[in-house]
């Protein structure tokens, strides 16, 4: 009988603590020097998907880790280590080899539970801990508020918030504090479940900070969505973002080649240098890289994901609120997409998605006309006369406006005002303003526009390209006159 009873427990599962100790015995002994602990947000969540694969409501994979984590963890990326074992016995020796050996992670949680032939599954998932955000409950009433506070890690700066509401909104709220410190309360208003983000500017650009899934009057979901919703390749991200854009009454992105192969290029370049970033010091911002390729626009916008194949790359990447706000921004018109394979920081093979989103400029075949149609309409809404084309004026600007523009200068010259007044007939004073603009309606900034004094206009417009403004853009200058 003693000898059966020792048996037994030779084959039982493992308990938690030798579990920890196995994986941060592991992890001591490949990665020296590193200060790892045990999460425990990432504990929580890597028992919920051992459980849920026991009762069969959760697939033996990385992403249904993944998908638990997102319930229990606030850490924008973490990165799970599966397997399955035999005898359940051996679980501690698995959870000791299931870290990434790249040891890019400050935080480890680990789990492990029997299956019905005897096997054990064991989950491992870990997160490098950089920003510290205080408790945020994972199920709330209707109608409560919640407490976003924490403090951004080491080289982040300008936190502000992103907030996916059940009704598919997006809303960007402002985060009060202090250098990388931040608060601000949040109602959770709707049903549903609301995706509160943290995002904040790194040396790679934007980047994920936080994020927290909250579901305020209903009950957090207890399996995770199918595998494989979005269709192979680029094509199927495309019909995603066509789908996502239709169902809040948005049209679709036409396809641009010369975005296409901007984010190509970038795809390939963080494959290249294993770095997941909007800013690469090899290619710069996305502006940097569109203005290298003469690409005129008047906004763009860019999401970047990584995962093992471009549709969960683009699964991760709706599930940001602040990338999501991009696919639906209402003002883009031209959608570009690329992606490369290639190892990650971690050492595993990945696949590197970026999406480009713009409105490019369109050239207008006579741009005098339309700044001058603009302003006139601007003049009446605002319920001022109406101000008099004036042909010395108009030469005057035309002239001083090809000047400014080949120099590639943003500055007036102090005596064009002089000019204008000897050139014109019956004119007392004149004063000009420059614009480098996308369009003739963003001359309504004019401070002049709204000057009941002035009687008389003169008008300079062309599209030249800058070195410091980017391709095609319109310049404009104006010389009021009275």
């Amino acid at each position: 009988m003693l000898l059966a009873l020792l048996l037994l427990l030779a084959d039982a599962l493992p308990a938690q603590s030798r579990l920890e100790a196995s994986v941060l015995d592991g992890i001591a002994g490949s990665c020296p020097g590193r200060s790892v602990a045990i999460d425990a947000d990432l504990t929580r969540a890597c028992r919920a998907f051992a459980a849920a694969v026991q009762a069969g409501r959760a697939p033996v994979s990385g992403p249904a880790a993944s998908f638990f984590a997102s319930l229990e963890s606030y850490e924008p990326s973490p990165v799970a280590g599966i397997a399955t074992v035999s005898p359940s016995s051996r679980a501690d020796r698995a959870a000791g080899e299931l870290y990434p050996k790249t040891c890019r992670f400050s935080r480890v949680g680990v789990a492990a539970a029997e299956l019905r032939d005897g096997s054990a599954v064991v989950c491992a998932l870990t997160a490098f801990h950089g920003t510290t955000l205080s408790h945020i409950p994972g199920r709330v009433e209707a109608g409560q508020s919640v407490n976003v506070s924490g403090t951004l890690e080491q080289g982040l700066g300008n936190p502000r918030l992103y907030i996916t509401r059940p009704s598919g909104e997006v809303e960007e709220m402002k985060l009060g504090g202090s250098g990388t410190a931040f608060s601000t309360r949040v109602l959770l208003g709707e049903r549903g479940e609301h995706s509160i983000e943290v995002l904040a500017d790194g040396a790679g650009g934007p980047q994920v900070a936080a994020v927290r899934r909250v579901f305020a009057g209903v009950v957090p979901p207890s399996r995770p969505p199918p595998e494989g919703r979005v269709r192979e390749g680029l094509g199927g991200v495309e019909e995603a973002i066509a789908r996502l854009r239709a169902s809040r009454g948005l049209p679709p992105l036409v396809r641009d080649r010369d975005l296409d192969a901007a984010a190509e290029a970038h795809s390939q370049e963080m494959a290249r240098t294993r770095t997941f970033a909007h800013v690469l010091p090899s290619d710069g911002s996305l502006g940097d890289r569109l203005r290298a390729r003469g690409y005129a626009y008047r906004s763009i916008g860019e999401n970047i994901g990584l995962s093992s194949d471009v549709g969960t790359a683009h699964e991760a990447i709706a599930g940001s609120p602040a990338h999501l706000a991009n696919m639906l921004d209402p003002r883009h018109r031209r959608l570009g997409l690329g992606a490369a394979s290639g190892l990650t920081a971690d050492g595993a093979e990945g696949v590197y998605l970026t999406e480009v989103f713009a409105v490019p400029i369109v050239g207008i075949p006579d741009p005098v006309a339309e700044v001058a149609r603009f302003i006139a309409a601007e003049r009446k809404r605002r319920g001022l006369p109406p101000l008099q084309r004036d042909p010395a004026l108009d030469g005057v600007a035309d002239q001083e406006v090809r000047v400014t523009a080949e120099a590639d200068q943003m500055k007036l010259d102090r005596a064009l005002a002089g000019r204008a007044l000897q050139r014109t007939e019956g004119l007392s004073s004149a004063v000009a303003e420059l614009y480098v603009a996308s369009a003739p309606e963003e001359v309504g900034s004019s401070k002049n526009l709204s000057e009941r004094k002035w009687t008389r206009i003169g008008v300079g417009a062309l599209y030249a390209s800058s070195r410091q403004y980017g391709a095609g853009r319109l310049w404009v200058l104006l010389l009021y006159g009275r």
